[in-house]
């Protein structure tokens, strides 16, 4: 703290005695100018309490010794009678910092210790300074007594009332502007009754009128504004009381026991309202935080229902033990396809599930009714308000709502993550059967080219018309038959040697198309839709001739049990991009770019649900003995040997789509081929 911020705070202090001096000296009634109530004792122990040993001890002795010396005009006199002065604050703010005293005095601990603290203290002053002005002649010896009596009761009154008010203010004065208002409406209340205590009849200094008037407004302060009410409402009247004291000496003097009976008065009305101050304070600080418990738990409950509201992807229910919905969230509402309005006060089976399903769910419910423990998770297979079948998986806990039970579901949509793992599994089965297929194909050529090799050996040592030689023909023809069943595994195995060049698909349908005429049946009529765009992809003309003519013949079986049909035969060219290949494709392994796209459209009998999971697999089939179930098995290597993708879409009754896509011929492409064509190396290819 700077020099002159402590001069300036001194000089205030210094002031603020003064005028508290003035004001209490019009209540004085002794030669020596002794007043049972010495506001400037409370100023010097408030100031000093707020500001410092320093800053109050400093000014409270400047304000004694200006106040001495403009009344009695000694200097001797004033510097002297500053000293008591200045030690009576501070014990009194020592005592108070020893007894540990709260200053806001919201404890009848703390206003007993600081009943205490005034009245111990204030012996110090009156004392010395009585002794001092015996010495001085302005207490007569006989008179010290009386003097140094009324002197302690003024100090002591002084504390309670100015020290009083600085202490309980100093602490805490911020209020609403309002607050600031009705205080000031009370002290009009309070000067107004001291008025009538002056000017009607009188019996004592404070008459009854004036009491009826000011102990509601003392009872008011105090339930509204409790320490700081009491304090600033005494305050206001002991200064009313000054002033209506010095207007009234004037004319009528007054006697000794109406200045006792008001001090008397002035104590107890303190005494009595600061402890009622303190369990009022007490009252409201506990509503207060109770108001304040009560709003976080308003604000922690409706963030929880904000959170489970507004929860992205897990839709979150609330069920009573009898499964009736009490709460339903928006992402239940996008799940299951109804609204909060539609669900709330339902039971399950009247939405998604199914009376067996409900029974079920019920179980459960009372099973963690009774245990207190989360369900094990569950998978539900349901179906949505449009009729859409869904798989979720579905975690239950229950929550204790007031002395009732109340469950918690959570769920989220695994419709696609199990999808997904289907594929997955399907893919690594493929994978799987194509090793073991290569493998098994790999071994079983390297026999069948000794079987030709020696039987076209026996055949060139017998004579052409040896019995044998018929015999040795059939091994041959038979042998022939293994090899090309060989070539198919390998090629689903993708361990053909092949030699990939640039080949435009538009113009190899075309070449093809004499050859599919005369293969399938007269009652399979093709039409070509072909793209004007450029189709030229990086692959083995004999590999795309196989993959066509493959996927015709399958189309050709599909349709005959119909009597006929139409064969389309598409080209696209169309751009994927990664999320395209990702989710549409669900190839994300594959390179993002152009793509060339070969469809094949039959108007057959569709594909069973039952058997698309098994569509690509080798030796699968549905055509009874005779078929290999090989075709699809090969279209579906060669695809992935190239990089390339294959879905197919299939409607029963209606007919079949399959889509063969290829990436488009291009510098990139012929660097990525060309370094894998060869070895046999592809992305995994979803179908």
């Amino acid at each position: 703290m700077s020099v002159g911020t402590i001069a300036l705070k001194v000089a205030i202090v210094g002031a603020a005695y003064a005028f508290a001096a003035w004001v209490s000296m019009q209540l004085a009634y002794l030669p020596d100018k002794s007043s049972l109530i010495w506001l400037p004792a409370g100023v010097a122990l408030g100031l000093t309490y707020g500001w410092g040993y320093r800053v109050g001890l400093l000014g409270a002795g400047l304000g004694v010794a200006s106040v001495v010396y403009w009344v009695w005009g000694k200097w001797s006199l004033a510097l002297l009678s500053a000293v008591p002065v200045m030690l009576q604050a501070g014990v009194g703010v020592w005592l108070l910092h020893t007894t540990h005293t709260d200053p806001r005095l919201k404890h009848w601990r703390d206003v007993a210790k600081f009943l205490g603290a005034c009245a111990l203290a204030s012996v110090i002053s009156p004392l010395l300074n009585t002794l001092l002005w015996v010495e001085y002649g302005i207490v007569e010896p006989r008179d010290w007594t009386l003097s140094f009596l009324h002197r302690w009761m003024g100090d002591t009154m002084g504390h309670l009332v100015a020290g009083g008010f600085l202490l309980v203010w100093w602490s805490d004065w911020r209020m609403r502007k309002r607050d600031y208002i009705t205080l000031l409406g009370l002290a009009l209340l309070c000067a107004g009754a001291v008025w009538l205590a002056f000017y009607l009849p009188r019996v004592t200094l404070l008459p009854a009128p004036a009491m009826s008037v000011l102990l509601p407004v003392f009872f008011i302060a105090t339930f509204a504004y409790q320490q700081r009410g009491v304090t600033f409402i005494i305050l206001v009247a002991v200064m009313m009381l000054a002033v209506e004291a010095a207007h009234w000496k004037t004319a009528q003097p007054i006697e000794l026991r109406e200045f006792v009976f008001g001090w008397t008065f002035i104590f107890l009305v303190f005494g009595t309202l600061m402890a009622f101050a303190g369990p009022i304070a007490q009252q409201r600080e506990y509503l207060h935080q109770l108001e304040q418990s009560r709003q976080e738990l308003e604000r922690a409950l409706q963030q929880a229902h904000d959170i489970l509201e507004n929860a992205p992807t897990v839709a979150m229910q609330m069920y009573d033990e009898q499964g009736r919905i009490l709460f339903w969230n928006r992402a239940s509402e996008q799940f299951y396809g109804f609204t909060k309005e539609q669900a709330e006060g339902k039971t399950l089976d009247a939405l998604i599930f199914t009376p067996e399903e409900h029974e079920e769910y019920l179980r459960k419910l009372q099973e963690v009714a009774r245990t207190g423990q989360p369900a094990p998770l569950k998978e539900w297979h349901i179906r949505t308000a449009d009729g859409k079948e869904r798989v979720i998986l579905s975690s239950l806990f229950p929550i204790r709502y007031g002395d009732q039970m109340r469950f918690i579901c959570a769920d989220i949509d695994i419709t696609e993550l199990k999808a997904l793992q289907q594929r997955l599994f399907q893919a690594e089965k493929m994978e799987s059967i194509g090793r073991l297929a290569g493998g098994v194909a790999h071994d079983f050529n390297n026999l069948l080219t000794a079987i030709i090799g020696f039987a076209e050996l026996a055949q060139g040592r017998l004579p052409e018309n040896h019995p044998v030689q018929s015999d040795l023909q059939r091994i041959v023809e038979a042998s022939e038959r293994a090899a090309k069943l060989v070539r198919q595994l390998l090629g689903f195995a993708r361990k053909q040697l092949t030699q990939p060049q640039p080949t435009e698909v538009n113009r190899v349908i075309r070449n093809l198309l004499p050859l599919l005429e005369r293969s399938l049946s007269e009652m399979v009529s093709i039409r070509l839709r072909l793209t004007d765009a450029d189709t030229t992809v990086l692959i083995d003309p004999s590999q795309l001739e196989q993959i066509l003519l493959n996927l015709a013949i399958n189309a050709r079986d599909a349709m005959q049990s119909k009597g006929g049909g139409i064969l389309t035969l598409a080209t696209e060219r169309q751009h994927y991009s990664a999320e395209q290949l990702q989710t549409e494709v669900e190839a994300e392994a594959l390179t993002p770019g152009e793509y060339v796209c070969l469809i094949v459209q039959d108007t057959g009998m569709g594909i069973p649900e039952e058997v698309r999971p098994h569509l690509f697999e080798p030796f699968f089939t549905t055509k009874g003995l005779g078929n290999t179930g090989l075709g699809l098995a090969t279209v579906y290597g060669i695809v992935r040997q190239n990089r390339g993708f294959i879905t197919f879409e299939s409607e029963v009754g209606i007919g079949t789509t399959f889509r063969v896509c290829l990436p488009a011929w291009g510098h990139k492409a012929t660097n990525s081929a060309e370094s894998q064509g060869q070895t046999g190396v592809s992305a995994p290819l979803q179908a």
